[in-house]
């Protein structure tokens, strides 16, 4: 039974890699993208909790699948992303 992923890295998306050049096995130089992964900070209620290393792909249901997981989050509570340069 194959499973079809509703959510999945974009290999296009330039932004969840880097390049980094190398040298092959005939000694040519080679530039290749790797994935690079970033620091994601989630707060709840402006308060800091985990800060999680991430490729930075999707990190509004990252944050939300840590917090629900972790029993911070419930079925009923509303969820909503603050951008804090706006406040």
């Amino acid at each position: 039974m194959s499973k079809t992923l509703l959510i999945k890295p974009s290999p296009e998306n330039t932004r969840l890699t880097r390049a980094v050049t190398g040298i092959d096995h005939t000694g040519e130089q080679q530039e290749i993208r790797v994935v690079e992964e970033r620091p994601l900070t989630i707060y709840l209620n402006k308060q800091e909790i985990v800060t999680a290393m991430t490729i930075g792909d999707y990190p509004e249901y990252l944050a939300v699948g840590y917090l629900r997981n972790q029993g911070m989050l419930h079925d009923d509570d509303d969820i909503r992303a603050v951008d804090f340069d706006e406040e």
